[in-house]
């Protein structure tokens, strides 16, 4: 492409994270003319989505593209669940570990050859019920009857077509990963839930990649809190601290390489129904990632778009609102956005909340997982006599 010229399309994908790159494939398998607009050839690493749990395989399965996926991936088979600082509960449940950047990169090379990626930045777009005019940096257009904001978090240019980002809650949660290792794993995969609120951690997990052990922390602390400063300084002791039994199950974990600290805030866009786009993802309203939501929402999205909505559309004239309109009403995007946003609101409560209520429901979650592990007969490894993770109640409670 060069200055001035123009290319035709059905539709344009502005974005290449997860649920614009999964709208190319589909579409793209579909014999649509497409467009997939980023300016990166390959994903930059990035700290997000960092598993394809049971909820993501189904989205993936849907768009036909799992079995593709997923040899990319670490399988492991079951996950240990710690809370109130002792083992409550093994869970037999098939889950991958893979690093974000190298999902979508795999669903990168799913994309068929006769999409076209415009590696490039949007400087402005045009919108009507017709069709849409994108207007790329060094003045090449893409004339389109459909556009896919898949923009995540950097919708910029959302403003610029009268749509809003309204702020639900700033900072909601942090979110921290970092390369571990440790010399006692007697798990394939450990969630381990905080111990007190006070400490403002929700859970730690602890997972393989094809790189080694990761560590997820999911906590409510605000940037300039002072112990995420001494996170940045002392990982270990900062961890130990505020996940004080963690050490007598899953041993003093050692951080490799850097730590990466990214504040979330939920957020969604007003206006968003406006004839000939259609926003996935982050960029239609973000999601906390304690809740586990957040890329189900995106594979979600893309999939029900691009498999349902899209075809639609495109079978008749036109663009408008209302035809737009009607994937905003899709009954499992709102379902899926619905519990998305309470999940997120709910759980900060859930561990920050200190009344005797509260506490009541921790030791119901606790006493609901021993249940669980009970009635399917499954036995705890063992472990030293004077670990917390045994049966009983904690030390201090």
């Amino acid at each position: 492409m060069g200055y001035g010229s123009v290319v035709e399309t059905d539709v344009a994908i502005v974005g290449a994270g997860l649920a614009g790159s999964l709208a190319a494939v589909i579409l793209g398998r579909a014999g649509y003319s497409v467009a997939l607009i980023d300016p990166f050839d390959q994903a930059r690493p990035d700290f997000r989505c960092e598993k394809i749990e049971d909820r993501h395989a189904d989205s993936l399965a849907k768009a036909g593209v799992l079995d593709e996926i997923l040899p990319a991936a670490r399988r492991y088979e079951n996950v240990w669940v710690a809370r109130l600082g002792r083992l409550a509960e093994i869970k037999p449940i098939v889950e991958y570990g893979l690093a974000y950047g190298d999902f979508v990169n795999c669903m990168r090379r799913l994309i068929p050859a006769q999409v076209v990626f415009v590696h490039n930045k949007v400087a402005s777009l045009t919108l009507s019920p017709e069709r849409q005019t994108l207007t790329l940096v060094g003045g090449e257009q893409i004339s389109t009857r459909l556009v896919i904001g898949a923009t995540g978090l950097g919708a910029g240019f959302l403003d610029r077509i009268d749509m809003h980002r309204r702020e639900i809650s700033k900072c909601h949660s942090l979110s921290i990963g970092f390369d571990a290792e440790s010399d006692k794993l007697p798990f394939d995969s450990l969630t381990y839930f905080g111990e007190d609120p006070s400490h403002r951690v929700a859970y730690i997990t602890l997972f393989p990649l094809a790189t080694g052990l990761r560590a997820n922390i999911f906590s409510y602390h605000d940037l300039d809190d002072p112990w995420v400063k001494r996170l940045r300084i002392n990982p270990v002791d900062a961890i130990a601290e505020a996940l004080p039994r963690l050490e007598r199950l899953a041993g003093r974990l050692r951080v490799r390489g850097a730590i990466k600290i990214r504040p979330v805030d939920l957020i969604a866009t007003e206006n968003a129904v406006q004839p000939g786009i259609a926003l996935v993802g982050d960029a239609f309203s973000t999601a906390c990632p304690v809740s586990g939501t957040g890329a189900s929402k995106a594979l979600l999205d893309a999939e029900r778009l691009c498999n349902v909505h899209v075809p639609e559309w495109l079978a008749t004239p036109g663009m408008s609102s209302d035809k737009i309109s009607t994937f905003y009403r899709d009954p499992q995007k709102t379902a899926c956005d619905t519990q998305s946003l309470k999940s997120s609101l709910f759980s900060k409560r859930s561990v920050l909340g200190q009344s005797a209520l509260w506490s009541a429901y921790r030791w119901g979650c606790y006493a609901g997982s021993v249940g669980r592990n009970l009635i399917e007969h499954k036995r705890f490894p063992r472990v030293p006599a004077n670990s917390a993770m045994q049966g009983g109640m904690p030390a201090n409670h």
